[in-house]
């Protein structure tokens, strides 16, 4: 439960006023997709929300012209890209959370819990429907486009602005069954490194695996052909799974490490250090790898009650890779499921 990523995307809302000044001049065939995808935003419980994008949301072109190293950087392409071209990223606020979170993996379901100081943020959960890649589910907060902690759509073009949360999912789940999520490592190595591959930040390595990986093999020869870049100052890595192998993805100093591991806290895991900050960590994984393994959904719903902290645990999902689709329990609300399927 420390510091977690940042995401400076604020600045976005000066798109409303390009989108809606095109779109009374026809158009809709140039921003079609984005206007289909604003109408279908709706909020489905008090802070969650839902919407969905079928069509270009201009990922294979932000990954030809070289991905991006830094949130702002990747803030800019998205300006640029739902804009058309025609405005640039203002300046916005750095958003800083703390947090810690746990996946545990079988061969049918995915167990994740998100974990980061509540400060009102309200969630969005997206179906993605890309015209080349994987369809998926993911989630994500508009807290993390930087216009504030308890911002949410009012109406009208608002929509566009929650559009940018396409390019930052935290976790989710693919047609393939592949699921993946982000989580902080403690312990990690926060060395920058720059080399001749293109780069990604974290999300933008989530969304990489989402649209492009069928399963485990298929994502970490993805995430080999770039550099991976951490946020913040704090280190990340990647639990992946499909039904037939799960594993955590690390970094040191450029250096991509896999482990096979079924479940995922917040501490190194493919060489043991000596650090404090992960001491919780360590004692969430003992804690889980002494619970049954989850046979089913109900059985999951245990292990996530028992891995969740009061104010802390924001949302956890059981991801069903045999329909595939996700079901989200919000603030620790147990007993009122909220299920999307693609």
């Amino acid at each position: 439960m420390n510091k977690a990523v940042r995401y400076t995307f604020r600045g976005l809302l000066v798109i409303l006023i390009v989108g809606l000044g095109i779109f009374c001049y026809g158009g809709w065939h140039l921003f079609g997709d984005e206007l289909k995808a604003m109408r279908s935003l709706k909020m489905i419980d008090e802070g969650l929300y839902t919407f969905t994008f079928k069509g270009d949301y201009g990922f294979k072109q932000f990954l030809d012209q070289g991905g991006a190293k830094t949130d702002r950087d990747m803030a800019q392409y998205i300006a640029t890209f739902l804009s058309k071209g025609y405005m640039k990223l203002p300046e916005g606020d750095e958003v800083e959370f703390d947090a810690g979170c746990s996946t545990i993996s079988t061969s049918k379901l995915f167990c994740r819990s998100f974990d980061f100081g509540d400060k009102g943020q309200n969630m969005v959960i997206v179906r993605t429907y890309p015209d080349d890649a994987y369809a998926s589910i993911a989630t994500s907060s508009f807290a993390f486009i930087g216009i504030g902690d308890e911002w949410h759509p009012m109406a009208g073009m608002d929509g566009m602005t929650a559009l940018a949360t396409v390019y930052i999912p935290f976790d989710g789940i693919n047609e393939k069954g592949l699921c993946v999520a982000d989580l902080i490592e403690l312990d990690g190595d926060t060395t920058d490194y720059d080399t001749e591959k293109p780069d990604l930040t974290i999300v933008g390595a989530i969304r990489l695996v989402l649209d492009y990986a069928a399963d485990v093999e298929d994502a970490i020869r993805l995430l080999e052909q770039y550099d991976i870049h951490n946020s913040i100052g704090w280190a990340h890595h990647l639990s992946i799974a499909d039904a037939e192998r799960s594993v955590v993805v690390e970094w040191k100093a450029g250096q991509i490490h896999v482990t096979d591991t079924t479940l995922v806290t917040n501490h190194c895991m493919w060489e043991q250090r000596d650090c404090p900050l992960a001491e919780e960590s360590h004692r969430r994984m003992a804690r889980l790898t002494a619970l049954q393994i989850p046979a089913n959904e109900e059985d999951a719903l245990s292990t996530l009650q028992e891995a969740a902290y009061d104010e802390w645990t924001i949302w956890s999902i059981i991801f069903n890779r045999e329909k595939p689709s996700g079901t989200w329990f919000i603030r620790r609300n147990w007993s009122d499921p909220h299920t999307v399927e693609l």
